[in-house]
């Protein structure tokens, strides 16, 4: 799973980090209401960029398979004719 989701996996430490900080910088100058909100908003934002991100390049690479595979099975014969 880490090789699969290595840049994921680490963006997503990196921005809950961010968030994390963002939440208890907040709160202790007092802005308690605040520090929720951005808390709350950073988490989900975060999961959704990072899972948006998985998606695509997700995407990306079965439809990078699916065109290897396509490029296969078409082949050539010895005289140099595809089937």
């Amino acid at each position: 799973m880490w090789q699969a989701n290595k840049w994921g996996i680490i963006a997503l430490l990196a921005g809950l980090f961010a968030v994390g900080a963002a939440y208890f910088k907040l709160h202790a100058a007092g802005k308690a209401d605040l520090a929720d909100k951005v808390g709350a908003t950073g988490v989900c934002a975060v999961l959704f960029i990072v899972g948006l991100a998985t998606l695509l390049m997700a995407r990306q690479d079965v439809a990078r398979m699916e065109d290897d595979t396509d490029h296969e099975a078409e082949g050539d014969d010895e005289s140099g004719e595809e089937r």
